[in-house]
């Protein structure tokens, strides 16, 4: 397993707390505490436990993989030159309406939790050309 990067969007009116606990846990990870929540990397294992132990204190925190590390220069605002990081205005306005879906969802009747969706099985380069050659036909020659 690999390293990961998850966001998570906390519901919670105090997310600070939560950072705190994360941190007392000595995680071997990188936090990057955000106006939202917080940016969580390091190694699958140890992110998907940190991520289930914040779905259990906080049922409403929404969590979703980051394809970019903490401080990547692709997405750091130091390195672009200040202003909001592309995304920002989408997830503050998700963000004004987390306790609303938090209240919706405790609602719901769940008789076993839902189950997570499986990721698909990589594919090889050499597979991926011979799909897109088959579609592009004779034209892409």
């Amino acid at each position: 397993m690999g390293k990961i990067t998850r966001l998570v969007v906390l519901s919670s009116e105090l997310p600070s707390e939560m950072h705190l606990l994360i941190y007392e846990l000595h995680a071997d990870v990188t936090i990057k505490e955000t106006c939202y929540g917080m940016l969580i990397h390091g190694e699958e294992a140890m992110v998907t436990a940190l991520t289930n132990t914040i779905r259990k204190i906080d049922p409403g925190a929404f969590i979703k993989e980051r394809g970019f590390i903490p401080g990547d220069p692709r997405r750091c605002r130091a390195d672009r030159g200040g202003g909001a990081r592309p995304g920002f205005y989408s997830i503050q306005k998700e963000y004004a309406v987390l306790p609303a879906l938090t209240r919706a969802l405790a609602k719901l009747p769940y008789d076993t939790p839902p189950v997570p969706a499986e990721k698909p099985e990589k594919i090889l380069v050499a597979r991926l050309r011979e799909i897109v050659d088959a579609k592009a036909g004779p034209a892409a020659e």
